[in-house]
């Protein structure tokens, strides 16, 4: 049975993996985010844009019900967006996923949880774990991606 720390420390793990891609996109060029060198299916940038589409989808119009609509295939599809649109908006997609965290209600954390795309889930916490560790996965192939992409040029 889950509490409200349970979800609380589920979401600093997001926050602290959304720090580790925002370092690991700072010292790139512009070219190097968006670049798929070395055979890798999804760019860094591609991935921090579907990470932040995630984050906002889930907890912003989820949990927070702030109107936020997803384009899910836009996250993959879009690229050429400047390094510091990138980062600001996975900055903010963080602070919703804070502010989410911090508007639930003790009671909500152990119930069955409906997403706003209709995928159900045993309960809210374990739906907010599944989104850290879905933000981890993606951070390592960030991670990887960047040594293609380092080493390819």
């Amino acid at each position: 049975m889950a509490d409200l720390s349970t979800v609380q420390l589920a979401v600093r793990e997001i926050a602290r993996y959304a720090d580790q891609l925002i370092e690991l996109i700072e010292p790139l060029s512009e070219d190097q985010l968006w670049s798929k060198g070395g055979g890798i299916p999804n760019s860094i940038g591609t991935l921090a844009r579907h990470l932040t589409g995630n984050l906002n989808h889930y907890f912003g119009a989820g949990i927070l019900k702030n109107g936020y609509v997803r384009e899910r295939d836009k996250e993959f599809t879009e690229t050429g967006l400047s390094k510091a649109k990138v980062l600001s908006d996975l900055r903010d997609a963080v602070n919703v996923a804070k502010e989410a965290a911090g508007s639930i209600d003790e009671a909500q954390i152990d119930k069955p949880y409906r997403s706003p795309c209709g995928e159900e889930y045993e309960s809210l916490a374990y739906h907010i774990i599944r989104l850290a560790t879905h933000l981890a996965l993606h951070v390592g192939q960030a991670d990887y991606a960047k040594n293609c992409v380092v080493s390819s040029q």
